[in-house]
């Protein structure tokens, strides 16, 4: 695969998780390991279409899996100890901009 490649890949991965319901959708399911369209709503307090949404995209992005079992779908994290890596890293610069704000202003 060539660099650029990678890079356009990892920029998406990023830009999906930016936005703070699939985000959440995506510690969710870390945590739940499978879960339906109907239970992922309910946890992330969020409509049906806002998580149906957000699910399509992290799908697009290669994040989340489904599967169609009659009329029930359900979802996971296709690669989970590489996205747990993410989050913690993510979680870990929040931390660290948030001193160096009370420290700069």
């Amino acid at each position: 695969m060539r660099i650029i490649e990678k890079r356009f890949r990892g920029s998406i991965a990023c830009r999906v998780l930016s936005y703070p319901i699939a985000y959440g959708i995506v510690k969710l399911l870390l945590e739940k390991r499978k879960m339906d369209l109907g239970q992922i709503a309910a946890n992330v307090k969020r409509s049906k279409s806002a998580v149906c949404f957000h699910l399509t995209k992290l799908r697009l992005a290669n994040i989340v899996r489904y599967e169609h079992k009659g009329k029930l779908t359900t979802y996971w994290i296709k690669y989970p100890s590489e996205v747990r890596r993410v989050l913690i890293a993510c979680e870990q610069l929040a931390d660290r901009i948030s001193k160096r704000l009370n420290v700069d202003f």
